[in-house]
């Protein structure tokens, strides 16, 4: 029988990655674009690089365990273009994943800035101090953020779609146990060509 729901531990990593993603990002913005004190703005970009640093370490779970698990098996009925296109979405979403932090990392290790992670040590840097470099990461980094936040959203409607337009159960898929829908025997005999 096909397999119809993520692993646990799949589901724990896609959602501790979410939110990690949606936490660094909404810091790395407000530390970014608003006018702020001093003390404020250093600490909202400690508390940036604190919360994306974890999203490596995630990832380097989470990668492994996709391609040693996989996904369960897509509903029937899914257009072969639009099952292409989630492929590509999921790869490019993949690779903002690794290039975002990454390309922080090289920002701060350029301008010479230490990068915690989650408060408990800090990364080595990737290489050294390089001022002139430092604003070639940074526009990098940005462009990646804006990048990865439109692919987010293309990723949440798409879900969203399959939900309430397909009546897909892929959203169910992923989420926790406890906001699957359980569907009794009558649900099951109703949904099938035989019902």
């Amino acid at each position: 029988m096909e397999r119809r729901q993520y692993t646990s531990i799949a589901k724990t990593l896609h959602w501790t990655m979410a939110l990690a993603i949606i936490c660094a990002w909404i810091a790395g913005y407000y530390s970014s674009t608003l006018s702020l004190p001093q003390k404020i703005q250093t600490d909202s970009i400690m508390l940036h690089k604190s919360i994306a640093t974890i999203t490596l370490f995630l990832l380097a779970a989470r990668i492994p365990w996709r391609l040693t698990h996989g996904a369960p098996a897509a509903s029937c009925g899914v257009p072969s273009l639009e099952r292409a296109a989630a492929r590509v979405g999921h790869l490019l979403l993949y690779l903002c994943m690794l290039a975002l932090p990454l390309s922080g990392w090289l920002w701060s290790s350029a301008a010479g800035y230490r990068i915690p992670v989650a408060g408990l040590f800090f990364l080595p840097p990737l290489m050294d101090k390089t001022p002139a470099l430092a604003p070639i990461f940074k526009q990098v980094h940005i462009y990646l953020a804006y990048a990865i936040a439109i692919l987010v959203c293309g990723h949440v409607l798409m879900a969203l779609k399959h939900y309430f337009v397909d009546r897909s159960d892929s959203l169910e898929s992923m989420l926790p146990s406890c906001f699957v829908r359980r569907r009794d025997g009558r649900e099951q005999k109703e949904r099938s060509p035989a019902g």
